[in-house]
């Protein structure tokens, strides 16, 4: 009887104990990625942009909140996950980092860069 009971205890101990949760974990931040034409971007945005080259800016929260973003874009990222989705858009470094450091310190923006006939969205 003391070996069931002890055998219990000890699966008890063991389940409580991987339940435990870090308390440093890496900070995430909440963005919104998307993929448009081109034709979409300046229909949405009225401007151009060209080929190779990005643009960004701050949003307030009443634009913020106008901005469409699909849940199935949505993404709690760490800071390595967004210098990942810079470098994957062909960033470099140095333009990487710079770019994540603005993302993970803005309230809100807006992120646009150009690839031949598409333009790849970042939202936070």
């Amino acid at each position: 009887m003391k070996k069931i009971f002890l055998a219990g205890l000890i699966v008890i101990i063991l389940g409580f104990a991987g339940c435990t949760q870090p308390t440093d974990s890496e900070p995430t931040y909440t963005v919104w990625t998307d993929v448009w034409t081109y034709a979409q971007f300046q229909g949405e945005l009225g401007t151009t942009l060209q080929n190779g080259y990005y643009m960004r800016f701050e949003l307030t929260n009443s634009e913020f909140s106008q901005i469409y973003r699909p849940d199935e874009c949505k993404h709690d990222w760490t800071e390595d996950q967004i210098y990942d989705w810079f470098i994957g858009r062909g960033f470099g470094d140095t333009e990487a980092n710079r770019e994540k450091a603005w993302v993970i310190t803005v309230n809100h923006g807006f992120l646009a860069s150009r690839t031949g006939n598409f333009v790849d969205v970042l939202v936070k």
